[in-house]
């Protein structure tokens, strides 16, 4: 039970626990690479100087000692080296004296004819190599140093070893340098982390909200699963309640007397309404679902147009109001879905009937131009303000004035219609002026052999 809840925990909550392991991580990587970084170039410095110090070595045998007469010209020329070199702590020559060595020239003149028996120059003697050891130790200014300690045996002209020679260089230049860069990267580093941690922490609401989309996704998918199951089953009983309403307005049941007949057209047409939605229901969820078939073919413009407007002759007439019908005769055929381009004139229409109180609609079919014809549907009605018309196709969205008050909708018609139209590949428009009027108008594209192919419908073989 308890691993149950974890594991519940841990699917719910991962993405906040990804942002809480990047703040601790990210972090951590920066640091972890800026100590790298520094480490590296201080090992990269060190055996620079080593090979330096080793260079000196070797280009002060075979070009300053073998030419020496004798060691008073070589404690004139080291005190040459001394100022032309600041890195250097120390650099004497010594010889031989039993298994000990004195102190023939040097830096500090002091300390000439000193002996020392230092195992280092003991095995760098025997061995006739040099030999370099990092040390770390006060040197004579007093301070606290890591430096260089080089003993390399020196050889006459014959290559015969005659004297040794002990210096030491000091790293402080270049740890002072490497300390520099240490505090600046230090002082970078944590900018960058505070940074980070900042980013990571806003990051972390990020996380939070998205977790909440992701539930308003699910919220919504089962929304619109809702929606559609609920529509489906809706639907039957309406048709069926639609078609007793009908037969028992025909008298199929008996002949009703003037007062049922009044209520049950009322009710007939409470039922249209509620079967209207439905359906624009269903719509939504076909389109969102991306489940609207949209089969296209070639269409004669002039015939459907022509029926869809005798099928509004009466209604508009029944209104008081004017129809005006510009649809030429030549008019191109075009490319799109019967029943989807029916609805779409139908809805445009019906607005125009419903929001027009007095005056005139218009049903236009003109050529724009060779790819697309435009239909549009004009009318005398309330119209509407700019402000008005900047959601007007958006779900749900009805107009609430005192000129709209009273007027029936849901709010999805020109939402659906929107949707169709961009589905047949054409756009759709709204032009419109308060208490003048609007017009409605929408492209489609014209039927063109060399773009648009025909799929022909297979034939059931009986």
């Amino acid at each position: 039970m308890a691993k149950s809840k974890n594991n519940f925990f841990l699917k719910q909550n991962y993405q906040v626990i990804y942002g809480i392991i990047l703040i601790l991580l990210i972090p951590l990587f920066i640091i972890l690479n800026t100590l790298s970084s520094v480490n590296s170039f201080q090992k990269n410095i060190d055996i620079g100087l080593q090979r330096q110090a080793l260079s000196l070595g070797l280009m002060f045998d075979s070009a300053v000692f073998k030419e020496a007469n004798n060691y008073d010209d070589l404690q004139e020329k080291i005190g040459l080296i001394q100022q032309s070199n600041s890195s250097l702590l120390t650099f004497d020559i010594l010889v031989p004296e039993g298994e000990e060595f004195k102190l023939m020239a040097g830096f500090d003149e002091s300390k000439v004819g000193r002996i020392s028996g230092d195992l280092n120059y003991v095995i760098a003697w025997h061995k006739d190599e040099g030999i370099a050891t990092l040390v770390s130790g006060v040197v004579a200014t007093g301070s606290e140093e890591r430096f260089w300690e080089l003993v390399l045996p020196l050889h006459d002209e014959a290559g015969e070893k005659q004297a040794l020679l002990s210096l030491q260089m000091s790293l402080k230049v270049m740890d002072d340098l490497a300390k520099d860069t240490l505090t600046k990267s230090g002082i970078i580093l944590t900018i960058t982390v505070l940074i980070v941690i900042l980013l990571l922490a806003l990051n972390t609401r990020l996380f939070e909200h998205a977790l909440l989309f992701r539930k308003l996704k699910e919220v919504d998918k089962m929304k619109d699963e809702f929606i559609s199951i609920a529509s489906h089953e809706l639907r039957t009983p309406i048709t069926t309640i639609k078609g007793f309403l009908s037969m028992t307005l025909e008298g199929d049941y008996g002949h009703l007397n003037a007062a049922g007949e009044k209520g049950f057209k009322i009710m007939e047409a409470s039922v249209n309404r509620l079967g209207n939605l439905i359906e624009d229901l269903l719509n939504v969820s076909r389109i969102e679902q991306n489940r609207l078939i949209v089969k296209q073919e070639p269409l004669n413009t002039v015939e459907i147009l022509n029926s869809l407007a005798d099928e509004f002759d009466l209604r508009i007439e029944q209104k008081g109001l004017k129809f005006k019908k510009d649809i030429p005769d030549d008019s191109p055929k075009i490319w799109a879905a019967e029943d989807k381009f029916r609805q779409v004139v139908i809805n445009l229409l019906g607005n125009a009937v419903k929001y027009t109180k007095k005056g005139e609609i218009e049903l236009i079919a003109k050529k724009e131009n060779e790819k697309f014809l435009t239909i549009m549907v004009k009318d005398s009605g309330v119209g509407m303000s700019a402000e008005e018309r900047k959601n007007l196709f958006e779900k749900f969205y009805r107009i609430q004035s005192d000129d709209t008050r009273g007027i029936i909708g849901t709010g999805l018609g020109l939402w659906i219609t929107k949707q169709i139209v961009e589905m047949m590949g054409g756009e759709i428009f709204v032009d419109s002026i308060k208490h003048v009027g609007s017009q409605f108008y929408f492209t489609i594209p014209i039927y063109n052999p060399a773009v648009h192919k025909v799929v022909a419908t297979p034939e059931i073989k009986k």
